[in-house]
């Protein structure tokens, strides 16, 4: 006879007995002399994307490797598509190069050299991608673009030169969650750098944008000026996103740091947002950070909830703004510095317009924030805010100092000198700026440690030793090792540890040294 007991433990062998096997994860490889009939291995890779990334082959939990050379168009590989692979965490997909962006992917410039498309929980890593001009495509020319993904992370990338003829981007995330770009670099385009289209949680770390050439004849945006680009980030909108330590480049051609756009895309709010620890060289076009209502007069096309923070905008002579809010709820700016060579309108601009919300509803605090040079411009301005206070700002040698109602708004402020020296992206030991901010900080930006989604950490963001940025290897054509307008020498631009603004004693050693600037109250996290 059979007893229960038995029978229990029959069925638990027979569940274990037909449970399917955990698929082990594997590393591919691919390469432009390989071929489909190999297995993939190292010494026998396979030659086409289309092949390898497959269910049968390279899929979640894998790792697909790419050799060194050429693959794309023009070739027999074909370009990488990622369309419906849809992972879990910690059993990503990985596309990695086998030596950091010496693997290169070519668009003709009617299509997208990388495209991740409905897919989920894959890592894009090392990887070198460009598109080119191509007039006869006006809709296509990316070097990366991702869509209706979530949990997507792009790191260690080099993009090139989308398509001028279209209104394409280096980096493009569009209806999107969760999403992370992180020590990228990209160059030649007319556009956005990265282009965030109505998507959330997106995270741009630590990204270096350069337009090297910008808008070309006959090309998409020929009206707004030629060799001109846009934002580093376009929030177009973006919930719940964040820009941390990324750098737009305005040596060869002017660009600017950031926009966000409240269109109410699919429902999505621009809302929850954040800048920080950036910089904004040169970016002599347009706003360097606009904040900005859309086509309807009501909240849900309003900015709101939004966060800049420890923000220099360096050598800056635009024709327009250094930070514009047109309309605006719960707008935070705090710990600011844009030093002018003479250009600029406004520093600091808050209105209100015929969209968004309403000076009854638009609210805005400005804290421990210094703007200084604008010889033609205003240094702070508010118009049609009810809700707004300036506390701990220094506007120093601009045509005039302050234009806001009403002025009563404004306390702790000073038209003095600041002492920055030669330094441009913190403030030094001496400077008239230097412990009067709140609770004991500088006014103004000091753009010295990593922050890590959000949160200022005490991990230097200058090698210590060379003062350079965080910057990975040469692509496969040194696009990235231009000397004068490349990542690799930004430091010398701005000063970091040389042009006599050497690092704070002991940076990188000791955090709790007194020659260090303080960080904004309650940020640092260790």
């Amino acid at each position: 006879m059979i007893m229960i007991r038995d029978i229990t433990l029959l069925a638990i062998f027979s569940i274990i007995y037909l449970q399917a096997p955990v698929a082990q994860s594997a590393t591919y490889y691919i390469s432009p002399t390989g071929s489909d009939t190999n297995p993939g291995t190292s010494a026998k890779p396979w030659l086409t994307f289309a092949y390898a990334i497959n269910s049968a082959r390279a899929w979640c939990g894998d790792t697909l490797t790419l050799l060194n050379g050429t693959y794309g168009d023009g070739t027999s590989t074909g370009k990488i598509t990622v369309s419906g692979v849809v992972c879990t965490a910690g059993h990503e997909l990985m596309i990695v190069a086998a030596n950091q962006r010496q693997a290169k992917i070519n668009d003709n410039g009617s299509g997208r050299a990388v495209y991740v498309l409905n897919s989920a929980y894959i890592i894009i890593d090392g990887l070198y991608a460009r598109s080119t001009d191509n007039s006869g495509s006006t809709s296509s020319g990316y070097p990366f673009f991702t869509n209706r993904n979530n949990h997507i992370t792009l790191k260690n990338l080099v993009a090139r030169n989308p398509n001028r003829y279209a209104n394409t981007h280096t980096i493009a995330v569009e209806n999107s969650q969760d999403v992370l770009l992180e020590d990228n670099e990209a160059y030649v385009f007319h556009r956005h750098c990265v282009e965030a289209w109505v998507s959330e949680r997106v995270v741009v770390r630590r990204q270096y944008c350069n337009p090297r050439g910008g808008r070309i004849a006959g090309g998409f945006g020929e009206a707004n000026g030629l060799g001109k680009a846009d934002a580093l980030v376009t929030m177009y909108p973006c919930r719940d996103c964040i820009q941390e330590n990324t750098i737009a480049d305005g040596t060869t051609n002017p660009m600017y740091l950031n926009e966000m756009n409240a269109t109410y895309g699919a429902g999505i709010l621009m809302s929850g947002s954040k800048v920080l620890g950036s910089i904004c060289y040169k970016c002599d076009y347009g706003n360097g950070i606009y904040i900005n209502s859309r086509k309807v007069a009501d909240l849900n096309h309003t900015p709101q909830n939004v966060t800049i923070r420890d923000v220099a905008f360096v050598d800056w002579n635009s024709n327009a703004n250094g930070l514009r809010v047109t309309d605006g709820v719960n707008i935070l700016l705090d710990h600011i510095t844009l030093l002018s060579t003479g250009g600029g309108v406004n520093g600091v601009i808050a209105e209100d317009t015929a969209n968004g919300s309403t000076p009854t509803t638009n609210s805005i605090t400005m804290t421990n924030m210094l703007i200084a040079g604008l010889t033609t411009g205003t240094g702070f301005r508010v118009s049609n805010y009810n809700t707004w206070s300036g506390d701990k700002l220094f506007s120093n040698g601009n045509r005039a100092a302050f234009e806001a109602s009403p002025p009563s708004n404004l306390t702790n402020t000073s038209t003095k000198a600041h002492g920055m020296g030669t330094c441009k992206v913190w403030v030094p030991a001496g400077a008239a700026i230097r412990g009067i901010g709140t609770g004991g900080s500088d006014i103004g930006a000091n753009i010295l440690y990593r922050y890590i989604n959000g949160v200022l950490t005490s991990t230097p963001l200058w090698n210590p030793k060379t003062g350079e940025f965080p910057h990975g290897a040469p692509d496969l054509d040194e696009t990235n090792r231009v000397a004068g307008q490349s990542l690799f020498d930004i430091h010398t631009r701005l000063n970091v540890n040389t042009g006599g603004c050497s690092f704070p004693r002991n940076y990188g050693n000791d955090d709790s040294d007194t020659t260090l600037p303080a960080a904004p109250v309650g940020l640092r996290a260790s």
